[in-house]
């Protein structure tokens, strides 16, 4: 729906989906410059914040509304701006589309005494020590990180999906462009992990990273571990693993049954071998124990193969679980609380990193719990729709060099 409303209905509550610009302004020297915001502004008033932010007018382009913003804010019209970002920002009283600008200015800068209380250039050392201590605006530091987190030294916890996001559907292989860019965000001192529905006992096609990997969500989220130690697991209760094994064996479809050390393969007619071995290339398969066997073990996931249209009358039998369907086959059920996105917050807080320095790439609907999660979230162009919806970020697909071209858009390689 497009139209036009007033700053005041925008900012009441309504989160009415209006655009903004932004300009951040560094001088030569890497500095950069922010302004003031005067106290009797109704949002963050007296803290410090971008150069230059304001609403488009209705009618105008994102460049004709940057250069009249930065003409009435900062005096400056002499002024390159180049496009950095574009994305939702949503809070409890709006939600704004934000193009993101940044340039390089040694000129002079004349703020608006109308609208800003002054501004000056903050080296990023400032930038670093003001953060979090209620100085800058919330909004320049998420900002900034997401943006700028090169010229900060933020070091990044990368999580990656497996199939469809670091393994390609075509080739069932990870991408050289792949290899080499997870290679140069480790040795920038970046941390890598994966964060997938597969259990461990069928990750067999990470070889070429699996040297760069840190720790793993794996089981959508059920079974976190770093090395040999398991940081998180959750199982499902034991009568909704019951209500589903039944259901499978009366209605006669496929079920995949994943315990805590074995899994258990149901396939009454063929469609679990079709999926998995011919589209996926799952191996290990033929390690599965039998149902009686895996069932005496703690239960971390259930692959149903049935219809979409099926799913939510199961769900409604089982409401201690939870559901995450990234294939049009088959749905991968896990305990309530058990999703990727408490995944890669449990191995961030392992490691003792901020939430906000968590970046993670997925293409599936098990993955937008952690593209919610993260810090920032990036949809693979070959994505759903839905998931790109919520994601921050949209990159080319896994097999269009997509993983590479999300770091180097984040200036993480």
């Amino acid at each position: 729906m497009l139209g036009s409303a007033t700053r005041g209905e925008c900012h009441s509550g309504t989160k009415l989906l209006h655009p903004v610009v932004h300009l951040h302004v560094f001088n030569s020297e890497g500095d950069i410059y922010l302004q003031r915001r005067p106290d009797w502004k109704d949002i963050q008033p007296g803290k410090w914040d971008t150069a230059v932010g304001g609403h488009m007018d209705y009618g105008e382009t994102p460049e004709e509304a940057l250069r009249r913003e930065v003409r009435e804010e900062l005096g400056i019209t002499d002024f390159i701006p180049e496009s950095v970002d574009k994305y939702v920002f949503d809070s409890k009283r709006e939600r704004e589309l934000v193009y993101v600008n940044r340039t390089t200015y040694d000129g002079e800068i004349r703020p608006s005494a109308e609208e800003l209380d002054g501004g000056r250039f903050w080296t990023m050392q400032e930038v670093r020590e003001a953060m979090g201590k209620d100085i800058l605006t919330p909004n320049f530091e998420s900002e900034f990180r997401r943006c700028f987190g090169r010229e900060l030294g933020i070091k990044y916890a990368l999580f990656f999906d497996i199939d469809g996001t670091l393994v390609s559907f075509k080739t069932h292989e990870i991408p050289a462009s792949t290899i080499f860019a997870l290679t140069q965000a480790k040795a920038n001192g970046h941390k890598v992990f994966i964060s997938t529905g597969r259990p461990p006992l069928i990750i067999t096609n990470l070889g070429a990273i699996e040297h760069l990997i840190d720790g793993y969500v794996t089981i959508n989220g059920a079974l976190c571990f770093v090395g040999n130690e398991i940081v998180r697991c959750k199982a499902i209760p034991k009568e909704a693993v019951m209500t589903v094994v039944e259901d499978a064996q009366e209605k006669n479809y496929g079920l995949i049954v994943v315990g805590e050390k074995d899994v258990a393969v149901l396939d009454p007619q063929g469609e679990v071998d079709r999926v998995f071995r011919g589209e996926i290339a799952v191996e290990n398969l033929d390690l599965a124990k039998p149902l009686e066997v895996v069932l005496r073990q703690r239960v971390f996931q259930l692959t149903p193969f049935f219809p979409e249209d099926y799913e939510g009358d199961l769900m409604e039998r089982i409401p201690s679980c939870t559901s995450g369907r990234w294939h049009p086959a088959f749905t991968d059920i896990t305990a309530k609380g058990a999703d990727k996105g408490e995944g890669i917050l449990t191995l961030a807080a392992h490691f003792g990193l901020n939430p906000q320095h968590t970046m993670a790439f997925g293409d599936g609907g098990n993955d937008i719990s952690m593209i919610k999660a993260a810090g920032v979230g990036v949809a693979m162009g070959n994505a759903l729709e839905s998931l790109k919806r919520e994601a921050d970020h949209i990159t080319t697909t896994v097999d269009d060099d997509g993983v590479m071209n999300a770091l180097r858009h984040f200036s993480l390689i």
